[in-house]
């Protein structure tokens, strides 16, 4: 019984489902280095994950609480535990603020000016759930949330945000709309029956050319970070080919939900390669 409990809370902060915590660590290790100029501390790197992990997990519990009698009505949200009433609702606010509590014992690891930049970013992790009912395209805050560990990381080692720190929060930035708007279409159908907003639902037909042009900004601003001759032309090449697989995958008239999901899910491996890029660089 208490073992089944425990599962319904893992699957409550998506612990089951990792894909969102590392599309948050890839761009959190890409500041590190950046900033630390490759000599990246071990100390540095466990806070920064062990904080990607409480702050996602904070993030999804906050999510479904606010969202508890949307997705009910979804097919892909109707499993959740709080739609399911497998965990009550008080329930669900103590694991928030026990992960609440965690998320703050690391800050003494931090540098001050750090710690001021985490408190601006917790406020947008508060307020993402309810952007999706107040704002056109709420995946803009999302990207905002997801973008903020590349500042929080520049002003830990540098206590500063140097051009380098601004080039790669818009390119996480960009990357992140485009591959939010892939998860929010697998929802289109279901969101079009209820009251909250998504960026398929305001850019409509115009949604693929947007993520397109997402994904180009996002292989953009990383070139211009991108030192080794050899490296920014096989970037450039590299994120050519993603775009018009993307394109080929989206424009298929039979995709179903769990495509765009899966299409979502390889954003991962974006991730992966575009960190090996960048060890790579520092390597040579």
């Amino acid at each position: 019984m208490i073992m089944n409990k425990i599962t319904w809370y893992l699957k409550l902060a998506r612990l089951d489902r990792p894909v969102g915590i590392f599309l948050l660590i890839w761009p959190t290790l890409w500041a590190l280095l950046l900033a630390s100029d490759g000599n990246l501390k071990i100390f540095d790197l466990c806070i920064f994950l062990a904080g990607v992990v409480l702050t996602r997990s904070a993030g999804c519990v906050i999510n479904d609480i606010f969202d508890r009698n949307i997705d009910s009505k979804v097919q892909r949200t109707s499993l959740r535990p709080l739609a399911q009433n497998k965990i009550s609702l008080m329930g669900a606010v103590i694991f928030f603020i026990i992960l609440g509590i965690l998320s703050l014992c690391l800050l003494l690891a931090l540098e001050p000016y750090a710690v001021k930049i985490v408190f601006l970013c917790s406020a947008l992790l508060m307020i993402y759930p309810l952007t999706k009912r107040l704002f056109v395209i709420p995946q803009f805050f999302l990207a905002l949330a997801f973008s903020s560990s590349i500042l929080v990381a520049y002003a830990h080692i540098q206590q500063s945000f140097p051009l380098e720190a601004w080039i790669l929060f818009f390119a996480n930035f960009c990357w992140v709309i485009a591959f939010d708007t892939i998860y929010a279409m697998a929802d289109y159908q279901d969101d079009l029956k209820i009251e909250i907003y998504s960026s398929p639902k305001f850019f409509k037909n115009y949604t693929i050319p947007i993520i397109l042009l997402c994904y180009a900004l996002f292989f953009l601003f990383l070139s211009v970070l991108i030192e080794k001759q050899e490296i920014f032309f096989f970037n450039l090449f590299f994120g050519f080919y993603v775009m018009l697989f993307v394109k080929k995958y989206l424009n298929n008239e039979n995709i179903q939900s769990d495509g765009y999901i899966k299409l979502f899910n390889l954003n991962n491996y974006l991730g992966i390669i575009i960190t090996i890029l960048i060890i790579y660089e520092y390597l040579m």
